[in-house]
């Protein structure tokens, strides 16, 4: 290399030098502002991508992350083309765009084009500026830095985040969302179109408020792509026809509870997609409203539906209204610890069965007793002696069901939910747990009452979609869990109006101790909806039950459900067996002489347990137990063939039930006593007929029958 050779390659490497010092200087006196200074902002959305909740940033701006990957590529493709063709070849500004504008407004006087690169625009976004000179300068500077700093493709991405659409959207994910409930990767060709021109003039071309110039801009924008054919002008002229269609916003936040935990929880994730179907849970929003006026003051309720397949919550109201301070609508009932009343019975039942301890008819002691210290009542304050496994679970009364758990022992109660990570809240397993005595959720009862509909087993409810298989654990047996489920949907929907979709549903209602909490929770074979209705600062709610509060409201979310798909079949194992009573054995193993009475029981493998006594041993001999003998000769009460005692009781309505006048009219009345002619009385005067007219009565309402001198009166309240 000669003498001038090697001076020209050192005063260029000395330029190159004292440039690099010169931007280092730079950028150390005037370094690059922070990209997104407010922080993103998080919506969550529905299955199919529908706002649920928008929450904005700092600023209340609406902006949720996304990247190139994630927006509809012909969006890419049209915002390059007309927004910056030299986008991945230029330095962060085009000499020649900015010549172009310059000669522009010397020539007109005014600004008729900017010249700005998509850097550039960037750079204005993150710092802006007058549009001055030296405002155009600093917007160059701004540019070169981000070219120093950062890729094309991250230049290109904070554009998508950055971009403004109007109001208080920023960036085409948030825009595409609140302007066409998808995500910006979904986007269709006029979409895509229309959100390239929007930014350059967001409030005069919003196509809520000027529809016929954002149609006009829009198909500038693909008029331009089919020059650069880009578009065949077939399309385009197609394309340019259609009109702007808008999503139509449901105008509240819908599972608003739901959203502030999944937004506390994935504090990174901005655009959170849940599994929650978006029609259904506007339904259910609106239901709850409506029965928001019917409830008690300070009343809240919450709702769960979950689809049984994969275990994914189709709807989560957390509140009856998120609005509502009286109703404490911010507190998300759904995730509160509450105690469970009486919906653990078919539980303790389940594993009864499973233990052969019972079968679904063997004999149990509905009769004052003593475990201990622990002295359980009925609701009623009532007992009815003799009761079938069935029966007992079905009119949820109290002491056979901890017949039931003092025999299978609630150490092994407990053990097994805790193996099946059901979270139960009390300090030590006890008796009193069966009846209420701990505290859980409404997710941790779906998550329970699922399992009937699954073979038995437990899995997690999802809010998020998941295509991981998910571990299953067991609660009860594939027999028992069907034979439970036989029981539950057994029972008689409450007196309403008739359902519109007919279904097998098991379901079960719960009243916690002082009348706190009220539960209904129902499962059919695709869908499990649970129900809790109550005051969140637990005052009590006298004179109510979960059949009267929450069963209602159950049944009429199961009838915004689509019909169910399939049947549970009875599986393997479960076998139809002829038992004896009081014995409890199989007829073929029972000497004729000791079967009272005949009975078909579901039974696992056809093992027929003796009858339990209340101590929880099992009786030796084919006889009732010593105890329950004794209680029913001093009740003179004879339990008769088809398991009613002799002593007269009113059949479908009992003290304590609540009747509203919009949903039924009228009951039919009748007795245990069928072959006895039976007198009426409501409020004490007499009606002709066995009909009980709702409509006649309102408040606190006496309903007597009467068998010679032999009467019995159950107290109910219609509204």
């Amino acid at each position: 290399m000669n003498l001038h050779h090697k001076r020209i390659s050192a005063v260029v490497l000395s330029t190159a030098v004292l440039m690099l010092l010169c931007i280092a200087v730079l950028n150390a006196v005037c370094p690059l502002p922070k990209i997104y200074k407010d922080g993103p902002s998080t919506v969550v959305t529905s299955n199919d991508g529908r706002i649920l909740r928008s929450f904005g940033n700092a600023k209340g701006v609406h902006r949720y992350q996304t990247a190139v990957s994630n927006v509809s590529p012909f969006y890419i493709t049209a915002l390059l083309d007309y927004e910056d063709r030299y986008f991945y070849y230029h330095p962060g500004i085009n000499i020649f765009s900015l010549l172009r504008a310059g000669y522009q407004w010397a020539i007109n006087g005014k600004i008729i084009s900017g010249g700005s690169t998509i850097t550039m625009q960037v750079a204005r976004l993150i710092e802006p500026h007058p549009r001055t000179i030296l405002g155009k300068l600093r917007q160059i500077w701004r540019a070169v830095q981000l070219e120093w700093y950062f890729s094309k493709n991250e230049i290109l991405t904070m554009y998508l985040n950055l971009a403004p659409f109007g109001g208080n959207i920023e960036g085409v994910e948030a825009a595409a969302r609140h302007l066409f409930s998808k995500p910006a990767k979904s986007l269709n060709k006029n979409e895509a179109a229309l959100l390239v021109i929007l930014p350059q003039k967001p409030s005069a071309y919003r196509p809520d408020r000027h529809p016929t110039l954002a149609k006009k801009m829009r198909n500038k924008v693909l008029r331009r792509l089919n020059a650069r054919r880009i578009l065949s002008t077939q399309e385009t002229n197609l394309l340019t026809d259609e009109d702007i269609f808008l999503a139509q916003p449901s105008g509240k936040a819908l599972a608003p509870l739901l959203s502030r935990l999944l937004k506390h929880q994935f504090p990174e994730h901005h655009v959170i997609q849940t599994t929650v179907d978006y029609d259904l849970q506007l339904r259910l929003a609106n239901l709850l409203s409506r029965t928001a006026g019917k409830l008690p003051p300070k009343t809240s309720a919450a709702a769960l539906v979950i689809n049984n397949k994969q275990g994914n919550v189709l709807a989560y109201q957390g509140a009856i209204d998120f609005f509502d301070a009286d109703r404490f609508g911010h507190v998300d009932m759904v995730r509160a610890i509450r105690s469970p009343g009486s919906t653990l019975k078919p539980f303790i039942y389940g594993l009864g069965f499973d233990q052969g301890v019972i079968h679904t008819e063997s004999l149990l002691s509905d009769i004052p007793t003593a475990f201990g210290n622990y002295k359980p009542q009925n609701l009623n304050r009532r007992f009815i002696g003799a009761v079938s496994a069935s029966t007992a679970l079905k009119k949820s009364l109290n002491v056979p069901a901890i017949q039931v758990l003092n025999s299978i022992t609630p150490e092994a109660f407990d053990t097994r939910l805790k193996e099946a990570r059901i979270h139960l809240r009390h300090k030590k397993s006890n008796l009193s747990v069966g009846l209420g005595g701990t505290g859980t959720s409404l997710w941790e009862l779906a998550k329970m009452y699922r399992s009937l509909a699954a073979t038995g087993n437990v899995s997690d409810l999802h809010v998020i979609p998941s295509s991981t298989e998910q571990a299953t654990r067991p609660l009860l047996s594939e027999q028992s869990s069907w034979m439970v489920f036989s029981i539950l949907s057994s029972i008689s929907a409450p007196d309403r109006i008739i359902p519109s979709t007919r279904r097998k549903i098991a379901w079960k209602t719960g009243t916690s101790y002082g009348y706190r909490d009220f539960w209904s929770i129902g499962v059919s074979p695709d869908y499990t909806v649970a129900v809790w209705v109550g005051r969140p600062d637990a005052t009590p709610l006298i004179g109510f039950l979960g059949a009267t509060l929450a069963a209602p409201i159950m049944f009429d979310i199961f009838d915004l459900l689509p019909r169910d798909t399939h049947n549970l079949r009875m599986p393997d194992g479960v076998e139809k067996t002829r038992i004896c009573w009081p014995g409890g054995r199989a007829f073929s193993a029972t000497a004729p002489s000791l079967c009272q009475t005949q009975k078909y029981a579901y039974t696992i493998r056809g093992i027929t347990p003796p009858t339990l006594q209340s101590s929880g041993y099992f009786v030796t001999t084919d006889s009732l137990p010593d105890s329950l003998r004794e209680w029913q000769r001093q009740q003179q009460i004879v339990t008769a063939h088809d398991n009613a005692p002799s002593k007269l009781a009113i059949i479908g309505i009992r003290t304590g039930q609540h009747y509203f006048q919009d949903q039924i009219t009228s009951i039919s009345l009748s007795t245990n006593q069928h072959s006895q002619p039976v007198k009426w009385y409501v409020n004490y005067a007499p009606i002709h007929n066995a009909t009980f007219d709702i409509n006649k009565y309102l408040g606190e309402t006496a309903v007597t029958a009467c068998i010679k001198d032999t009467c019995v009166t159950e107290t109910v309240y219609i509204h």
